[in-house]
C-alpha cells in the first residue's frame, strides 16, 4: 500500500486537501489508490466506499481519458501535470457518465511518486450547456425556416402587385377604348 516514506507527501497533501470542496484521490505508481478526500468517499456508495482504498484507480471511477491502458496517474507522472475538461466519468453501478474536469499533478515525498487527482463534476453544468446550444441551434433553425418565409411572401406580394399593376394597365386601355 503505502511506503515508508509516503507519509510524508500523503500528510502535505491531505494538508492542502482539507482546504479543497473538489474530490481527490491519490494514487500510487502501481495505479492503486493510497488515499482520497471525503468528497471523493461520496462519490460512491457506502459498501464501494469501504473498498477504494488499496484498490485499482480504474475500478470504481473509469476515466474517459484512461481508455485503452492510457492511465491518467501514470501519464501524470511520467510527463508532469496534466488537465482535461469536460470528459466522460463512469462511477461503478451508475447508469450515466458525468461529466468531470480531471487535474492531476505529481506529488514527490521521500518515497516514491504519487498523483494527486482532482475531479470536478461539471454534469448539470454540461447538460445545461448542451440544452443551451440545442436552443441556440433551435432558434438558428426557426430563423432560417423565418427568413425563407418572408422572402417566399415577398415575392407573392411583388408578384402579386406586379400582376395587379398589369390589370389596371389593361382597365386604363380598355376604358381609353370604350370611351375614347
Amino acid at each position: 500500500m503505502s511506503g515508508p516514506h509516503d507519509d510524508d507527501a500523503l500528510g502535505r497533501v491531505r494538508e492542502i486537501g482539507a482546504a479543497m470542496v473538489d474530490p481527490w484521490v491519490v494514487v500510487g505508481p502501481d495505479r492503486t489508490v493510497r488515499a482520497f478526500s471525503p468528497a471523493y468517499r461520496a462519490l460512491f456508495d457506502r459498501a464501494r466506499a469501504r473498498k477504494l482504498l488499496g484498490s485499482a484507480c480504474c475500478e470504481h471511477l473509469s476515466l474517459g481519458v484512461c481508455q485503452g491502458g492510457h492511465c491518467l496517474a501514470k501519464r501524470c507522472l511520467a510527463e508532469g501535470p496534466q488537465r482535461y475538461d469536460e470528459i466522460d466519468g463512469q462511477l461503478a453501478d451508475e447508469a450515466e457518465p458525468r461529466t468531470l474536469i480531471a487535474s492531476a499533478a505529481p506529488v514527490q515525498g521521500e518515497g516514491e511518486p504519487l498523483a494527486l487527482l482532482v475531479l470536478r463534476d461539471v454534469s448539470d453544468a454540461a447538460q445545461v450547456q448542451r440544452k443551451y446550444r440545442s436552443m441556440l441551434d433551435e432558434a438558428a433553425r426557426e430563423r432560417t425556416r423565418l427568413e425563407q418565409t418572408v422572402a417566399r411572401r415577398t415575392k407573392e406580394l411583388k408578384d402579386a402587385h406586379m400582376a395587379l399593376n398589369r390589370l389596371q394597365q389593361e382597365l386604363v386601355r380598355f376604358r381609353k377604348g370604350l370611351f375614347g
